[in-house]
Formats: structure tokens, C-alpha cells, sequence
């Protein structure tokens, strides 16, 4: 290989000149060393005369170190005629051209310190030239000390200078400099004008932009494509796709370069249908789509969710002659996928790209690591992490910052605070994705310390920062110190958007805080913000999460659009604020009116339905889940497992179990609370084995269910060996709950002396439930001691609570103690607390009755009367005998019994037994726990009469049949 060539053609590999003409060849083993070789053979025409030279400057062809570089390239120097001015501005522009081409700036700061100190003349040709060389390698400083000492600058000066500045994105600083240019006289060409357009568009700024186009057609210059494509593209992107199709039409040659621009441009902005039509005019025309053009309708497509044009086209790459999908076409479909729901098929069709050879790029990383992210796949996106440290692709911002994003959500902030360390070159969004990330975790400190050297470094929080802390906490649970982001953001004069308006009222819903809800709903109105958005539906849950309903329903009425966010919200809102009747209610409406309930919805309803018991209209809402498809999702499926278990239907619910196609752990905790309130103990524990077999790990909630479940059944040997298992084999620390379910499982099974030295042990400190637990105990064992301790602690953590006193009162009464049950009874009063009477519900025809105690305003009393009269004398010959322990008053015996025969199950039982036909199993409600003696009287009742009762009262569910209770008389 010849180490000659000319200025206008140098070898990448060579850098300064050398021997004329003289062929040298480098050794193959040193082809990628260090050593660099030099050569030289200059010819142009001469500056004043006008002839042609040939400047034949000779430098011993060798090979040099880059050490040794400055010491051949200053022999050449040393050989100089400074008298000649103008060979000596050709050596050194030459040289520099070979510094700038090779990256030596070492060399090239030498030759300029050289220049310097031989007192050679910056001519604007050798000026532009240096200025170029510090352009070349962005020494911004250097550069523009360099530009404002150049006495004439040039053309080929501002070029380099505006051309610095739009590279380091200082468009701003680029559009004063075009000014200042045009200002000097100096006319921009076709290299000038697309730096200054793509400014413009980076700015948005379509008056600049506007103001150059016309400049330029003022001053008549047309321009190349280059130029063209530049001001279609600033139209473009400023937003005046008008104007830049009014230009495209008056473009008399329209390249493939210039059809791509609209077309991506139209794509871009969600127009696709018109990117199509410009698509098939410009096969029409005649001009042949390239990959580029390819691409774009590859990207619309997906974008807009059409997956399977986007895969026709894609195939149609394929089958190409001329170019294959390359990376931007797999990112396209991956990306479309990843934007519109379906992550999982993002990480297919990249499984797919890495087969098929295609390298990835830093967005194709970023995209397929937040599908990792949406779909939780912590391994998957670790695997995809290290693929990127072997490919050296994790020092890319972009790439850097979807990893932090990644760990943040998949609940290790600790790496993602170590690879947000190692980003070099933090830009505002690696900032917002660490804050972002420990506010999901609920990290308080680590968050405030981050912001504020976040702000140190002189970074400004933009409302995207703001947003992610405010709902980042909010999504924690954490809505105090979301508000107290929200109260610092208002503190800055940042003006809030309608995500971080949704995100401070759903804090406010969560910090009960009315008072800041109301002043952002202030905020709203006047400010005229579109409460049609998710604001209003975030005003409908704060004001609900505030337990102000009917506020929450005035907003829904003001709201002049509703769609099925809104109706979703209010029917939430209803649902959770124990107005099931009321919920059911909007739902009705809501399918009169235009919206249509989604899966959302139906989850939302199917709670209200599962309080209320309300049977026939949760099995409506199953069938309508199944008609819609909107069975896909698991939050459906275990709604219906828990609507179905509160019904009283355990088997249909352990049928829908069995049914979902994939099982998250809230479907089994679902099924295992619902074995457990309904008494089935052991099904829950079979249930859990099968969920270790299956290899899945419960969490807080499975464990606390089946305790609970344990309890309910007498299983106290199964109750220890799952409680000692959490710690043993799930590293799982019991918390409070779990602790008040081993409360709850001795005292019920008699064991008072090991059960408070328990709570002594207890490394928590017991709560309500703890001591609850107990005293419930001491009411079956009738323990007047134990309860009385365990109330001492109960009337301090809940005074209001009117069941403790109630139950400490029943004990009192059932072992005779008739004064102390008076002076409980004279403590309410004292108090202010309030007994809400027994109330039951049964539903026959669709239609709901209530029954209170003592209660004879019922338009059927008096058969009920008689009915139950009939059923005492029939339980009582097969050996029913009243338990008049459960009357509080100190009466006769005879007034006792006529009081249990008022209780309001009775009255519900017996209602349901008039106005039902035989063999239909009888659904009954009570808002208290049941007494002893209606329980009794409810197993004899459902062994004469032949029918299945199911009651549900407060704590659990009783299962009837043929004199037997589910409970095993264990409640």
C-alpha cells in the first residue's frame, strides 16, 4: 500500500506527510499497532498568481510512535520558508486536516502553540482552519476564543461556529450567531441554513423558523435537498404540517428523502392514515421506497396497535433484494408493542431480532428493559442488563436510565442507585428516574437527599420530577409526603399539569386530608382546568377517600362528560364507602348511558355485590365478564373468587379458581380466606401444600389468611407449624396480624395461660386485634377475668368501639355478674357509645328485607310470628332448649325466651321459609356476630325443615345442613 496521497484524499490510518511517491508497505502484524505512518504530496493553485504548484515537502517515510509524531512533524516545520507566507498557511492547514482526520488533538495543539510562537499570520484560510480542528474535537471554549480573535471571519468560520453549537444542542446560542453572521455581511449557504432549521425544530420555534425561510427566499437562494428536507422537517416538527405540505407541493424534485420526511412526519403526529396516502402517492410517482420509508410505515403501524400490517410490511423487507430490516425496524415493532399494552410480545419479537443476528441499539435496549418493567420480569431484565455490559452498551444515557427505572420498580433501589452512580453524564430524565424510584419504595430520606443535590449540581426540577415523587409516594401509600412534594412544588411557582393535580388529590385521599383537597379543587375551578381528564375522577376519589360521598356525587353530576374512568371512579367510591345498593345502582346507569363498564368496572362492582350478598346480580356481572372477553385479566377472576366466597358459594368459587388460566398469589389468597370464614380450615391447608408444589412463595397476606383459617377450624397444631414456617423457610417476620391470629387460634381452643404469655413475648406491640381476639375467646369459655384484662387495654385503643362492651357485658351477664353488665351498659352511656341494633337481610324475588330486633313493623309479622312459633315447638321436640344466657336483662325466664324469638335472624329465617319454595337454600345477613342461641336454634331449624341456611354475620361464615354448622360450633 502506497503511503502517498493528496490533500484532498488521505488514508484513514495515515496522518502527516511524507516521502513523495515512495511506496512503502506496513507489515500486517503491525496493522493495528500504535505505529502510525506519514505522507504527504500537496498540489492546488497558487493564491495571487493563479498557477498551478506542487508543494513537495519531504519527511523521512518511517514509522513513528505517536510520542515521536510532534519531533518528525516539527522537522518538517524546522524546514520552513516563513518568508513564503502562503506555503507556510498550506503546511499548517494540512497538518491540521490530518489532526482532525486521525483525533490527534495533542499534535494539533503543538502545531498551533508552533504557529504562535513563529509569529505566523492567522490568515482567514489558515483561521478557519485551526477554528475547524478545535470544532472537529467540540473544545468550546478554545473554539470561541479563537472565533472572536479571527479579524475577517469567513464563511467557512461561521459554519464552523454555528455548526459547533447546534452539535452540543445549544440551539438557542446557534440562531444568535445566524443573526450575527447575516449582520457581517456574510451570505449562508446550503451548509448553514440546515444547522440553523434543525434548531428551530429542536426549539419548536416556528416564528424563528418562519423568519429564516423567508430570509432565505428573500435573498433568493433556493437551496439543495439537503435544505429543502431541513425546512420540511422544521414545519414538521413545529407543528405546520399545513405549511409544510403547501412547500412539499411546490418542490418541483421530490427525492425519496424529502417523501420520508412527511411521511414520518405525519406518522409521528398520529395522522397515519394521511403518512398512507402519502406513501401510495409516492410509489405513484414513481419513487421507489427505501428502509427508511419502510420503517416509518412499520413504526405507524404498530404505534397505532396494527400489529399485523406491521408484520406484513415487515415481511415485505424481508423478501426485499435491495436492503433487510435492519435495528430500526425490529425496534419499531418492539417499541409498538411495548407502547400499546403488550409487553410481552415486545420481548418476543426481540428474542426473535437477537436470533436472527441483529444487533440492538441503546433504544431498542431501553424499550425492551420497560417491558421488563411492566411485566415485573426481574430475572428477564437482569438477563438483558448483562447482555448490555457485554455488548457495551450499559455507559448509554438512554440505556442507563431505563435500568434505573427497572431496578427502582422491581424493588431494588440499591443497584438502581448504583447504575444511576455510574451514568457519566446524568441528564434530567436519570435524576427523575432515581427520585422516581424511591418514592415507589417509600425511601424518604435517600429522596429528600437526592433532590436537594440534585438542585446543588444546578439541575431545576421540571414537573415531570415533580409528578414522580407525587405519585410515585402516592402509589406507596405514602400521601403525607407526596403532599409535602406537592406543597415545595407550589413553593417554586412551577405550575402543577393534570397528572400532578390527579397525583396530590389521590394523596389527599390517602392522608384523609379535606382541607388540601379542597383547595386543589379550588385550583381547579379557577383555573377553568379540564375536569373531564383523569382530574375529575381523581376529585371523586378523593372526596370518597375523605368519606365526603356525597361530594364525591356532586362532582360526578357537574362533570359534563363521563367516560368509563369516571363511572369506574364513582362506583368505587360508593363500593368502598359501604354503599353497595347505591354502587349497583351507577352501574345500571352507567349501561344506559353511552359508556361501556370494562374490566375496571366489573372489579369495581363486584365487592358491592359480594358486601350486599347480592347473588343474582353478581352472577348477571359473570356472565356479562364472559359475553365481553373481559376475562383476561386476573384482578376479574379474583374478584369473582371473592364475590362467590362472600355469597356464600365456596364450591362456585373454588370453580372459578380452578378456572383462571394464570394464578397471581392473590388468587390463592382469595380462595384460602375464603375456606377460612367459611369454616373449611383443611381445605385451606390443602389448598397452601398445593401452593408450594407449585413452587410459588406466599407472602404476609397467604400466611395471615390460613392462620386466620386455622383458627376458625380448631387446627392448632397446623396454626404452629405454618406460623414457625414463615420465619423457617420464607424468612418472613410475623407481624401484628399474624401474632393476632395465634392469639385468636389458643384462646379459642381454652389454652388462656399459654395465650398471654404469648402476647408477653410478642417482639410487636399488641394491637386491637391481639386483645379482640381474646376477650372473643373469653365469651365461649365464659372467662370474666381474662376479659376484663383484656378490655383494659381494648376501651384505651378503641373507646368508641360499642362490641367490646357488649361482649364484656354478655359475659357479665351469662355468669349471673347482672350489676357489672349494668354499669357496662351505664359506661356506654356515659361514653356516648352506641349499640347498633341486630339487623339481618334476606333477598327473595330480587328484592331485599330487613329485619331488626324487636322489630314487628313488617307487613308479614304476623305469619312470621306464627312461623316461628311453629318452629320452636318442632325444634324443641327433637331437643332445642333455649339458651337464655344470651338475654342481658335480669327478667323472667319466660320473658328471656320471648326475647331470643324477636331476634332478628330468627325473623329473617323464618320470612325466608314462608316465602320461598321448598329445597331453595335461605342467604341471610347479620350485622353482629350471631348469638349462641340462634345458632343453636339455626342447626335444629335446618335439620326439621330440610334446608340449606347460610349466614354470614360479621366475623365469618355458618353453614347449615341438616342440623350441622360448618363452624363445628367453633366461632
Amino acid at each position: 500500500m502506497s503511503v502517498c496521497a493528496t490533500s484532498q484524499s488521505f488514508h484513514p490510518n495515515t496522518d502527516i506527510p511524507f516521502r513523495i511517491n515512495l511506496p512503502c508497505y506496513l507489515p500486517s502484524s503491525l496493522a493495528n499497532s500504535k505505529w502510525r505512518r506519514f505522507s504527504l504530496t500537496e498540489t492546488g493553485k497558487d493564491i495571487k498568481s493563479g498557477n498551478n504548484y506542487e508543494t513537495k515537502r519531504v519527511l523521512e517515510c518511517s514509522l513513528v510512535s505517536k510520542s515521536d509524531s510532534w519531533v518528525t512533524v516539527n522537522d518538517a516545520l524546522q524546514s520552513l520558508d516563513f518568508g513564503n507566507p502562503e506555503e507556510c498557511a498550506r503546511l499548517y492547514a494540512l497538518i491540521l486536516k490530518n489532526c482532525r482526520r486521525t483525533g490527534d488533538l495533542q499534535l494539533g495543539r503543538q502545531v498551533h502553540a508552533h504557529l504562535t510562537v513563529s509569529g505566523v499570520e492567522l490568515c482567514p484560510f489558515l483561521s478557519s482552519q485551526l477554528l475547524e480542528f478545535y470544532c472537529k474535537f467540540e473544545l468550546l471554549e478554545e473554539a470561541r476564543q479563537l472565533f472572536e480573535e479571527i479579524p475577517e471571519r469567513n464563511l467557512f468560520s461561521w459554519t464552523s461556529m454555528i455548526g459547533l453549537y447546534c452539535n452540543l444542542a445549544d440551539y438557542e446560542e446557534t440562531i444568535r450567531l445566524f443573526y450575527l453572521m447575516i449582520d457581517e455581511g456574510v451570505r449562508p449557504d446550503h451548509f448553514v441554513f440546515p444547522k440553523v432549521f434543525k434548531a428551530c425544530s429542536e426549539l419548536k420555534n416556528y416564528k424563528v423558523g418562519k423568519n429564516v425561510y423567508d430570509y432565505m427566499v428573500r435573498i433568493g437562494f433556493e437551496g439543495n435537498s439537503f435544505v429543502k428536507k431541513s425546512v420540511l422537517d422544521m414545519f414538521i416538527k413545529c407543528g405546520k404540517m399545513d405549511t409544510a405540505c403547501k412547500l412539499f407541493r411546490e418542490i418541483e424534485y421530490r427525492d425519496v428523502v424529502m417523501w420520508n420526511v412527511m411521511i414520518s412526519g405525519f406518522a409521528l403526529k398520529g395522522d397515519f392514515k394521511q403518512a398512507l396516502k402519502y406513501f401510495e402517492d409516492m410509489q405513484r410517482e414513481g419513487v421507489k421506497p427505501d428502509q427508511v420509508t419502510w420503517n416509518a410505515i412499520i413504526a405507524g403501524y404498530a404505534q397505532n396497535g396494527q400489529f399485523q400490517e406491521a408484520s406484513d410490511c415487515f415481511s415485505q423487507m424481508q423478501r426485499s433484494k435491495d436492503f433487510k430490516p435492519n435495528v430500526v425496524s425490529w425496534t419499531a415493532l418492539i417499541a409498538g408493542n411495548e407502547q400499546n399494552g403488550c409487553p410481552s410480545q415486545a420481548l418476543q419479537v426481540f428474542r426473535q431480532m437477537i436470533l436472527e443476528g441483529v444487533k440492538p441499539n441503546s433504544i431498542t435496549i431501553a424499550t425492551v428493559v420497560s417491558a421488563c418493567t411492566n411485566l415485573s420480569l426481574a430475572q428477564h431484565g437482569k438477563e438483558i442488563h448483562g447482555y448490555c455490559i457485554k455488548n457495551h452498551l450499559d455507559t448509554d444515557v438512554l440505556v442507563g436510565n431505563s435500568l434505573v427505572d427497572f431496578y427502582a420498580k422491581c424493588r431494588d433501589v440499591g443497584i438502581a442507585r448504583r447504575k444511576f452512580n455510574k451514568i457519566r453524564k446524568k441528564d434530567l430524565v436519570s435524576w427523575n428516574a432515581m427520585l422516581a424510584g424511591y418514592a415507589l419504595r417509600g425511601c424518604r430520606e435517600e429522596a429528600v437527599e437526592l433532590f436537594n443535590e440534585m438542585q446543588k449540581q444546578g439541575i431545576e426540577p421540571d414537573v415531570v420530577t415533580w409528578n414522580g415523587l407525587i405519585t410515585g409516594y402516592t402509589q406507596f401509600g405514602d400521601g403525607e409526603m407526596a403532599l409535602e412534594f406537592f406543597e415545595r412544588m407550589r413553593e417554586t411557582g412551577m405550575v402543577p399539569n393534570t397528572i400532578t393535580i390527579s397525583g396530590a388529590l389521590a394523596a389527599c385521599s390517602q392522608a384523609k386530608n379535606l382541607r388540601w383537597g379542597k383547595a386543589i379543587h379550588g385550583f381547579v375551578v379557577r383555573n377553568l382546568i379540564e375536569t373531564a381528564t383523569g382530574v375529575g375522577s381523581a376529585l371523586i376519589t378523593m372526596y370518597s377517600g375523605c368519606h365526603r360521598l356525597e361530594y364525591a356525587c356532586s362532582v360526578f353530576r357537574e362533570l359534563p362528560v363521563r367516560d368509563v374512568v369516571v363511572w369506574n371512579s364513582i362506583i368505587s367510591a360508593c363500593a368502598q364507602n359501604f354503599y353497595g345498593a347505591m354502587a349497583l345502582n351507577f352501574l345500571r346507569d352507567m349501561q344506559s348511558s353511552k359508556a361501556e363498564p370494562n374490566a375496571v368496572t366489573v372489579v369495581s362492582a363486584l365487592p358491592a355485590c359480594a358486601k350486599l350478598a347480592a347473588l343474582p346480580q353478581g352472577k348477571e356481572i359473570h356472565q356479562y365478564i364472559i359475553r365481553h372477553g373481559l376475562d383476561s385479566c386476573s384482578l376479574t377472576w379474583n374478584a369473582l373468587i371473592d364475590m362467590y366466597s362472600r355469597c356464600g358459594l365456596i364450591q362456585k368459587a373454588r370453580r372459578v379458581f380452578d378456572l383462571i388460566p394464570q394464578r397471581d398469589i392473590v388468587s390463592w389468597n382469595s380462595m384460602i380466606a375464603g375456606y377460612g370464614t367459611h369454616g373449611f380450615g383443611m381445605d385451606a391447608v390443602n389448598l397452601f401444600s398445593y401452593l408450594r408444589v407449585m413452587g410459588l412463595n406466599p407472602n404476609y397476606c397467604t400466611f395471615t389468611n390460613l392462620l386466620s383459617a386455622c383458627s376458625h377450624s380448631g387446627l392448632v397444631d397446623e396454626g404452629w407449624k405454618y406460623f414457625k414456617m414463615m420465619q423457617s423457610e420464607y424468612r418472613l417476620d410475623p407481624a401484628v396480624e399474624q401474632y393476632a391470629c395465634m392469639v385468636d387460634l389458643m384462646a379459642r381452643a381454652g389454652q388462656f395461660e399459654e395465650t398471654l404469655e404469648f402476647i408477653k413475648q410478642m417482639p410487636v406491640e399488641p394491637n386491637a386485634a391481639v386483645w379482640g381476639s381474646l376477650l372473643g375467646a373469653c365469651r365461649v369459655y365464659c372467662n370474666p377475668e381474662i376479659a376484663e384484662y383484656a378490655t383494659g387495654y381494648l376501651f384505651e385503643l378503641e373507646p368508641n368501639n360499642s362490641g367490646n362492651y357488649i361482649l364484656l357485658a354478655n359475659i357479665y351477664s351469662a355468669t349471673g355478674k347482672w350489676e357489672n353488665a349494668a354499669n357496662i351498659r351505664r359506661l356506654m352511656k356515659e361514653k356516648g357509645v352506641t349499640k347498633p341494633p341486630g339487623c339481618s337481610w334476606i333477598e327473595v324475588k330480587r328484592r331485599v328485607h330487613s329485619f331488626i330486633v324487636g322489630d314487628t313493623s313488617h307487613p308479614m309479622m304476623d305469619k312470621i310470628s306464627e312461623k316461628i312459633e311453629f318452629l320452636y315447638s318442632k325444634i324443641k321436640k327433637i331437643g332445642y332448649v333455649p339458651d337464655t344466657d344470651f338475654v342481658l336483662q335480669d327478667v323472667e325466664e319466660n320473658e328471656k325466651e320471648d326475647s331470643l324469638c324477636g331476634h332478628s335472624e330468627k325473623l329473617a329465617i323464618a320470612f325466608g321459609l314462608i316465602t320461598t319454595s321448598h329445597g331453595t337454600p335461605l342467604r341471610i345477613i347479620k350485622n353482629l356476630r350471631v348469638c349462641g342461641d340462634c345458632h343453636t336454634a339455626t342447626k335444629f331449624i335446618s335439620k326439621v325443615t330440610g334446608r340449606e341456611i347460610i349466614m354470614r354475620d360479621s366475623n365469618r361464615f355458618h353453614h347449615f345442613v341438616d342440623g350441622v354448622c360448618s363452624c363445628g360450633d367453633y366461632w
